[in-house]
């Protein structure tokens, strides 16, 4: 029923501007018409007939124009109306858009709101609990402290019970420290009167054999005393440095013999520290060697070189040098069977300290051991009686 009413509707839209048109384009000829004519009676000097045809002309120009100024209007509403329900229309769908964005909105605010509310129910609950916790919390720290505040009571009466002990340890160790020191000193006094009273006896002897076997005991007895000395000049007591108790020893020796410059001493020796277990015996090898070398590697008025050196290897093992560039030993010297006091004291003391003994007779006499840098087990051997055909380093 709505389609046939539409093209009946459109169609009596048409005939309507059919007719509207035919009427417009007739009144368009009749209006030159009038105006031809009024033009001709104008040409025929027929003024009355030209008014008159010029006055219909001009009634009928005013009735087209008023009738498309009436058109025009109709047409100005007509779009002002269409353009109107547009702006209404445009204006309905921003109000839908608008209160359905209110919409939204409002239901963004409405979950916002329930879930403020549950953070707001959830950070009341975690509240709670802390706030139990940390009662709880507060009572076991009142505990802790009640049992920190007895164990601090009973620490600090320890305390001053091991500061007391602490100060009877210090004073104690002070003790200690002079009576080392003074032990030390009275065994270095004690070796140097026994020194004095060996040379008071060797005035009183008639044997050169006996005074040479003196001096020797004097020399020993003074690389002994000189280590005693050190400990006594030491700050640690317990320590020697073998660098300085070296040198004062090659001193020493050189001026006992009187060698003058004769004899050059060159020493090469690392800044070594050992205790007084390990110095005396390494004491007593110097004295034997230095002196052995003086004595006998260079023939009566000539000189030469005797080198001393005492280098840490490997870390772990110490190696002691005494050589000269004199004479050497006789071919058929064997130091196996070699029965002197001399080289039994240095095989001796070389097996005291744990040391392998090599002795080379090339261009001079070479002496060196090798022993470790501390003893195993931190003890050493007190035998020091020579060693045996196995222990010696060929």
């Amino acid at each position: 029923m709505k389609l046939p009413l539409a093209i009946i509707i459109i169609l009596v839209f048409q005939s309507a501007v059919f007719s509207q048109s035919r009427q417009d384009n007739s009144d368009s000829v009749r209006i030159r018409l009038l105006l031809k004519a009024s033009h001709a009676d104008s040409a025929r000097k027929d003024y009355s007939s030209a008014v008159r045809h010029f006055y219909q002309y001009r009634r009928l120009s005013d009735s087209l124009l008023e009738i498309a100024k009436k058109k025009q209007m109709i047409e100005m509403e007509s779009r002002y109306q269409t353009i109107k329900k547009d702006n209404e229309i445009v204006s309905r769908e921003k109000n839908i858009k608008l209160l359905t964005g209110q919409n939204r909105l409002i239901d963004n605010n409405l979950q916002q709101t329930r879930l403020i509310r549950n953070i707001i129910i959830g950070v009341l609950i975690v509240a709670a609990l802390l706030l139990a916790l940390s009662y709880l919390q507060y009572r076991l720290k009142k505990n802790a402290n009640l049992r920190l505040e007895t164990q601090q009571n009973l620490i600090n009466q320890k305390n001053e019970v091991l500061q007391n002990l602490s100060e009877e340890k210090d004073q104690l160790l002070d003790e200690k420290e002079l009576l080392i020191k003074e032990i030390h000193h009275r065994v270095k006094n004690n070796l140097q009167v026994v020194i004095s009273l060996l040379n008071t006896q060797s005035v009183y002897l008639n044997d050169p054999g006996a005074t040479a076997a003196i001096r020797q005991s004097q020399h020993r007895m003074q690389s002994i005393s000189l280590i005693h000395q050190k400990l006594y000049q030491s700050e640690s007591r317990a320590l020697i440095n073998i660098k300085d108790y070296a040198a004062e020893l090659v001193q020493y020796l050189r001026q006992s013999f009187d060698t003058g410059s004769r004899i050059i001493f060159q020493l090469n020796i690392d800044d070594i520290e050992l205790d007084v277990v390990r110095a005396v015996p390494l004491g007593l090898i110097l004295n034997e060697a230095i002196t052995n070398a003086i004595k006998y590697a260079f023939a009566p008025g000539d000189g030469g070189l005797i080198e001393v050196e005492l280098k840490c290897i490997d870390g772990n093992h110490l190696k002691l040098m005494v050589a000269d560039n004199g004479s050497g030993m006789p071919p058929e010297f064997d130091i196996n069977i070699c029965q002197s006091l001399g080289f039994n004291l240095i095989k001796g003391m070389c097996r005291q300290i744990n040391g392998r003994l090599h002795l080379q007779n090339k261009k001079g006499v070479l002496i060196a051991i090798a022993f470790p840098a501390e003893a195993p087990d931190g003890q050493l051997n007190d035998d020091i009686s020579p060693f045996d055909h196995s222990e010696i380093a060929r």
